[in-house]
């Protein structure tokens, strides 16, 4: 997903992020600074932050505040503690790689994974401790919160292949869209909004990311070559996402016993992943993206209770690139 326009509108305040971002992790300690090299070798989209600012400005913050204003430590606060996440999810998932390059854990090894994605985390904390704003305290602990119970529900329903509905949803609700509701929120609190705007930023936010995963969901059954990643990821890992649970539902009776015989591997093949893709973009991707698209025009919904600028607009280009593969 490109996401230029979002860069190019923000160009003139990223840098003083990208300061503060650099800053947060930094060590005296040798390991720590070869890990943060690491991982910045290839930052990721950055999407978390970029919506904190975005969400400020569009609510009022003016587009000239100084290098050394709070918003900043709370958006490099914000990054890493998603990175945090990342790190730990790859220990719990085993993965070798991300965004393509190596994990820490199989660089270095779980131990030394788990204790840097908690030496982040402890940065998050004491960054949000120097802001000093209670409301924003508040939202992040909470938002930490829900996000760990998230990954436990999930954890607890691998395996679980019929899945349902309802389970699905409050899992990436925990895990992916109460994040960045937060950084919504969190940027329109900086912008002194009122108790109605912070609501109607938290919803967009929270909205987006519903749709955010949602669509990623979708895509791990498209091939390779159409989104640069690795297809079936998610069968690999035995998670029951939405596009598989609508087949379940969906497929006749012994096309369902198909996907569950080859689902029931500990290990599931390249074949497997091409078959089971086959009948999920036969038996469930169209009413999965039009749950997509349903989340996507909630999103829209709470934008239009925003101010009307080019931010807002900005927010609105983005929630629209959810529909592109």
């Amino acid at each position: 997903m490109d996401l230029t326009f979002i860069e190019n509108l923000i160009s003139p305040i990223y840098p003083h992020f990208k300061s503060a971002y650099d800053s947060i992790s930094a060590s005296d300690i040798p390991i720590v600074n070869s890990i943060n090299r690491h991982l910045k070798s290839k930052d990721g989209k950055q999407i978390r932050p970029m919506l904190t600012l975005l969400s400020a400005l569009c609510c009022g913050l003016p587009d000239d505040i100084p290098q050394d204003h709070p918003i900043f430590k709370i958006a490099a606060a914000i990054e890493t503690l998603h990175c945090s996440t990342l790190i730990h999810d790859d220990v719990i998932d085993e993965s070798d790689t991300r965004r393509g390059i190596a994990t820490i854990n199989s660089l270095w090894n779980n131990k030394t994974a788990v204790l840097a994605g908690d030496f982040y985390l402890a940065q998050v904390m004491r960054t949000i401790n120097e802001v000093n704003d209670q409301r924003i305290t508040h939202l992040i602990n909470l938002t930490v919160i829900k996000m760990c119970e998230g990954e436990l529900l999930q954890l607890q329903q691998t395996n679980h292949l019929y899945g349902d509905k309802s389970t699905y949803f409050q899992i990436i609700q925990r895990k992916t869209a109460i994040f960045l509701a937060a950084c919504c929120e969190a940027g329109a609190i900086f912008a002194s909004a009122d108790s109605k705007t912070l609501n109607d930023a938290h919803t967009f936010g929270l909205n987006l990311g519903m749709a955010f995963q949602i669509r990623d969901d979708i895509l791990d059954y498209y091939p390779t070559a159409v989104t640069g990643k690795p297809q079936g990821n998610d069968l690999r890992e035995h998670k029951c996402t939405l596009p598989l649970i609508i087949t379940l539902q969906n497929a006749p009776d012994d096309i369902k016993k198909n996907i569950m015989s080859l689902l029931e591997h500990d290990v599931i093949t390249d074949s497997a992943v091409e078959t089971i893709s086959a009948y999920v973009n036969a038996y469930g991707i169209e009413s999965a993206a039009e749950t997509l698209e349903l989340y996507i025009d909630m999103a829209m919904q709470s934008l239009n209770n925003l101010p009307d600028n080019k931010f807002r607009s900005a927010l609105q280009s983005l929630s629209l690139k959810l529909k592109e593969k």
